[in-house]
Order: structure tokens, then C-alpha cells, then sequence
């Protein structure tokens, strides 16, 4: 098997509701039952995405999208407080090893003023409840560190930031591995979507089209020009075999016409050569006719001679 991340806990310090809480998933999962309005929506929306990205903008912290609260309120409420710091983690563990790692986000609100950020991963192993406490004890009271005090528990070789962008690509790099900041995005976004309220509902096969069509990763010309010419030296490549095609037929036509001139020929050839045998045999008969009368005559003349030569003697 693959030995990838899994979640493992998510916890909460000194946000919303929660003092200090922890829930621990079972093999990569969570299960949240309550009644209508006990806080389940906001307890994952707090997580899924924010813990991944860092982007607290109002309509992304709901799952209806609504804007009308704002992470100011999870931490001040209405009119409670008018300064408070807090933390939410997500703990990672690996599928075949005792290997954990940890993304944090650690957050201070102030009535009046923006909030400040910051954000880490935890890498050497070090858990959060167990190895490292988020915040300090006075007497039964838990003050949550400020972002000074937990930099300097954490150490210098835990990557740290305050800034949401940054935080992004940091999970991204030593969690997730996507190669290009785009494509962890596009991960988020369907994350965004796929969070939505009542599933069963409004999740029809048209939806869920347009979701997975809408989390495809957009090509660059880079990737794409590739791709271009590829199907560019196909073009050429069917052309040329269309090309030799042609060439091939007419090469096969010229073969039958040659084929059909080279049987004509040796006909031909085939019929001057009996007709010239058919003129040898008849001049070759003819000869051994006039051979045969020169001997006949030669011989008839023979017999003349000696005809006339006993004459004499006689």
C-alpha cells in the first residue's frame, strides 16, 4: 500500500465555543451528529478549507456562501470580547508508519482592528496536546501563546509564516506535493464545492458534472504545446501515408500496364522465334533436299565417265 498523509485529529483552542477540543477520525474519517443549529456546519467549515489555505473571506467560511460572519466573530462574538487569540490544527498521521505532521493556524482578533495570522507546520513529529501545548496555564486559566511565544516553542527548523499565502503553499509543499500552486487550488475549490449543504438534494449527475468539469486543472501553452505538436507531426505523418498511398496505386497501375506490355512483348517474341524455327526447319529440309540431288547427280555423272572412259579402252 501507498504510505500518503491521513488526517488523524483536528483540535481547536480558544475558538468559537471551544475552550479546547480535540476529535480524532477514524481511519481518515469524521463523523458529526447533532441537532439543526448545535454548531456542526461551523465546526467543519472551520477546517475545510481554511486549515488548507488560510483564506478566511466570510463566503468561503460558509457552506450556504453567505457573507454574514466573519472570522472576527468565532473569536469576539458579538459583543464579548474584544480581544482574543485562538488556534485550529489538523494532524496528519502516514498510512503504514508512526510518522505525524501537523498544520496550524493561530489567530488574534481585536474589536476595531484586522486580525493577524499566522501559520506553521510541524515536522519533526511533535504532536500538539501531547508534545507541544498551545497555550500556558495560570492557575485553572489557559492563555493561548501570541504568535512570538509559540515561534519560539516551535524552533527555528518549523517553517512559520504570516502570511495566508505563504501558509498555502507550505501545506501544499509538505503535505500535498501538487507541482504547481494552480493545481492545489483547483483542489481547494472543489473541496469548496463538494462542502456544500444537503448533497442528496442538490447534487444531481448534472451537478456533479459541473463540479468535476469545473475542477479540471487548465492546461498552459507549455503543456499544451506538447500536446499541439504531437497531433501536428500526426497531421504530417497521415499526410505523408496518404501521400505514399497515392504513390502505391499508381506505382501498382504502371505494374499492371508494364505486366500487360511485357506479356505483349514476349508474345510477340515468342511468335517470331516459331516463326523463324518453322523457316529454318522448312530451309534446313530444302537443304538436305538439294544435298541429296547434288550426290544423286554427282553420282550419275560418275557413271558417265566410266562410261565413256571403258568405250574407249574397248
Amino acid at each position: 500500500m501507498y504510505n500518503y498523509w491521513k488526517m488523524n485529529r483536528i483540535g481547536f483552542v480558544n475558538f468559537w465555543l471551544y475552550d479546547e477540543e480535540t476529535f480524532d477520525f477514524v481511519d481518515g474519517r469524521l463523523l458529526l451528529r447533532g441537532q439543526n443549529g448545535s454548531g456542526k456546519s461551523i465546526t467543519t467549515q472551520s477546517f475545510i478549507p481554511f486549515i488548507l489555505d488560510g483564506d478566511r473571506t466570510p463566503s468561503r467560511l460558509d457552506p450556504f456562501g453567505s457573507s454574514d460572519r466573519k472570522m472576527e466573530y468565532y473569536f469576539l462574538g458579538e459583543n464579548d470580547r474584544d480581544d482574543s487569540t485562538g488556534y485550529l490544527f489538523l494532524e496528519f498521521k502516514k498510512t503504514e508508519s508512526d510518522e505525524y505532521r501537523t498544520i496550524a493556524i493561530g489567530q488574534r482578533a481585536r474589536r476595531g482592528k484586522p486580525m493577524d495570522f499566522w501559520g506553521f507546520v510541524i515536522l519533526d513529529g511533535r504532536r500538539i496536546g501531547k508534545d507541544i501545548h498551545l497555550y500556558k496555564e495560570t492557575g485553572s486559566v489557559k492563555i493561548p501563546y501570541d504568535k512570538q511565544e509559540i515561534r519560539k516553542i516551535l524552533g527555528d527548523n518549523t517553517p512559520f509564516t504570516l502570511v495566508p499565502g505563504e501558509y498555502k503553499a507550505m501545506v501544499n509543499q509538505y503535505l500535498f506535493g501538487f507541482q504547481r500552486p494552480e493545481q492545489y487550488e483547483q483542489f481547494i475549490k472543489l473541496l469548496v464545492k463538494v462542502r456544500a449543504p444537503k448533497l442528496s438534494k442538490e447534487f444531481k449527475p448534472t451537478k456533479v458534472y459541473e463540479i468535476l468539469n469545473e475542477s479540471l486543472q487548465t492546461l498552459t501553452d507549455d503543456e499544451l504545446r506538447s500536446m499541439v505538436d504531437a497531433m501536428e507531426k500526426m497531421d504530417a505523418i497521415q499526410e505523408s501515408l496518404a501521400e505514399l498511398q497515392r504513390t502505391l496505386d499508381d506505382v501498382k497501375k504502371i505494374r499492371i500496364e508494364y505486366s500487360k506490355y511485357n506479356r505483349y512483348m514476349l508474345a510477340r517474341k515468342g511468335k517470331s522465334y516459331l516463326d523463324k524455327h518453322d523457316e529454318v526447319e522448312k530451309r534446313k529440309a530444302s537443304y538436305e533436299e538439294h544435298e541429296k540431288e547434288i550426290k544423286s547427280l554427282t553420282l550419275e555423272e560418275q557413271e558417265k565417265t566410266m562410261i565413256k572412259t571403258m568405250r574407249k579402252i574397248g
